[in-house]
């Protein structure tokens, strides 16, 4: 029984609160994208291998972004003042603007390559069906994530959506090449390469987006940072 006391206590410590559990999914997902960058890095260097340094760059940009919103989550939590708390929030979703221009910059050479000079690694064997799993689950988290916070008016939980949609369309674009290559689409790495730059042209425009579009909801998003607190 006292156990039982014990966990529900540290369940609503913890994760009672939807953003936290929102933010805790997030850390297991950057601890893996953090070793997907290095071990691309390392596998760059060991091979003298472009597609897998410039890989892990994105990656590895992916990661800072998505490290940084955490961290300042944490920090936004202590705040007692609801309008500094959402000063900070604010700030924070304007540099994940700011990030994923970067992230779209970086993937767009990544896809540059891979168009003109056609040196992307192309898995296979069962291999294929694990990179389409992860692919279709972080699509799969990414809707979900969305969908169930929708009524979250948090800037920091809107900047882990857009981070974790870029994710998961970057995972999307890695599994379509895979795929077309299996079934000898003597087109597989164009057309791929071609939907990565679209994605990661979307990935800069919605990174603008967030840098300049939340001034127009200030005050309605505050109000609801208010509330927020309040729930806590």
């Amino acid at each position: 029984m006292k156990m039982k006391t014990y966990l529900k206590s540290l369940w609503a410590r913890h994760l009672g609160n939807k953003q936290d559990r929102t933010a805790m999914i997030n850390v297991a997902s950057l601890v893996i994208n953090a070793l997907i960058g290095i071990g691309k890095l390392i596998l760059g260097i060991y091979l003298l291998s472009g597609w897998f340094i410039t890989n892990a760059v994105y990656y590895l940009i992916l990661c800072v972004a998505k490290g940084q919103v955490l961290q300042q989550y944490k920090v936004a939590k202590r705040m007692e003042s609801p309008q500094e708390r959402y000063t900070l929030e604010l700030t924070v979703y304007k540099r994940g603007g700011l990030f994923l221009c970067f992230l779209g910059i970086s993937y767009s050479i990544v896809c540059l390559r891979m168009y003109l000079i056609g040196d992307a690694f192309i898995y296979s064997g069962i291999i294929v069906y694990v990179v389409a799993t992860v692919a279709f689950t972080k699509l799969a988290f990414a809707i979900y994530g969305t969908w169930a916070n929708r009524h979250l008016h948090n800037p920091i939980m809107s900047t882990l959506k857009m981070i974790n949609f870029t994710d998961a369309m970057v995972s999307i674009v890695v599994t379509q090449a895979t795929l077309l290559t299996m079934q000898a689409s003597p087109l597989a790495l164009k057309t791929s390469s071609l939907f990565g730059m679209g994605c990661s042209a979307l990935f800069c425009l919605m990174g603008v987006w967030m840098m300049f579009h939340k001034n127009k909801d200030s005050n309605r998003e505050q109000g609801s940072a208010t509330n927020e607190q309040g729930d806590e």
